[in-house]
């Protein structure tokens, strides 16, 4: 499901539209806070994608659901979100550092570079639990991290808690918040992509927009490439479900 960011300055996002994306642009109905509901866009192939693109889509950003069931996530993303003076090197440290706190859990995780300045470390859920329940834990287990380590990570939404430190973004894990999809391109200088990369690469890639849309034919071959085989698949729940 993609709330579709156009144009890089005007921070115009679509999540509805009356019709004008054609019939390749499919709709699902949501039912907001106020209780109506609204038809939110998805695409489902490759024509849809270039239909939004011909419309001015340049981001991609998805909730953590499917069609099928949208009160149910099937994903747990924590963005790592540098403060401007820290290097990709504590980036690449903290990226580890969640995936083996994750691990010791029972959840396997996957690294995908942002195409900004950080890294998104996610865990593929069975979608069982609801989105209270996911946002509970995520931020139980960001606010955790942040306490025994807060030197290097904080947990606080304002800009002066991250002098120094690397935001855990655990609120991509609620109704109606979205993030950056695999293989979208990014509104930024340079036209970076966000592109997932295994835990071997991650120990020496040097940037997370190392990628761009020029490098379309090798992202294209990565994709099918045996390292990312099987990446952002597992079959899992939150561990108090089990």
């Amino acid at each position: 499901m993609s709330a579709a960011r156009r144009g890089a300055r005007r921070n115009a996002f679509f999540k509805h539209d009356a019709g004008s994306f054609g019939d390749k642009v499919h709709h699902v109905g949501i039912t907001e806070k106020d209780g109506h509901e609204e038809p939110y866009l998805y695409v489902d192939d490759a024509e849809g994608l270039l239909t939004c693109v011909q419309m001015g889509t340049i981001e991609f950003h998805g909730w953590g659901a499917r069609i099928e069931d949208v009160e149910k996530a099937d994903r747990l993303v924590f963005d790592l979100d540098p403060d401007e003076g820290l290097d990709f090197e504590a980036v690449r440290a903290a990226a580890f550092q969640f995936r083996d706190i994750l691990k010791s859990i029972g959840l396997t995780t996957f690294a995908m570079l942002t195409g900004g300045k950080g890294v998104h470390v996610i865990a593929p859920l069975t979608p069982r639990a609801e989105w209270p329940h996911v946002k509970a834990f995520a931020s139980g287990l960001a606010q955790a991290v942040a306490q025994s380590d807060p030197s290097h990570f904080t947990a606080e939404l304002s800009r002066a808690k991250r002098k120094g430190r690397i935001f855990v973004d655990y609120l991509r894990n609620q109704r109606g918040a979205t993030a950056i999809m695999p293989y979208s391109a990014r509104s930024r200088p340079g036209a970076p992509v966000a592109a997932p990369v295994s835990w071997a690469e991650m120990k020496t890639i040097d940037a997370p927009s190392h990628f761009h849309v020029g490098d379309a034919a090798e992202l294209k071959k990565r994709a099918a490439s045996k390292a990312l085989a099987g990446w952002g698949r597992a079959d899992q729940v939150l561990p108090d479900l089990q």
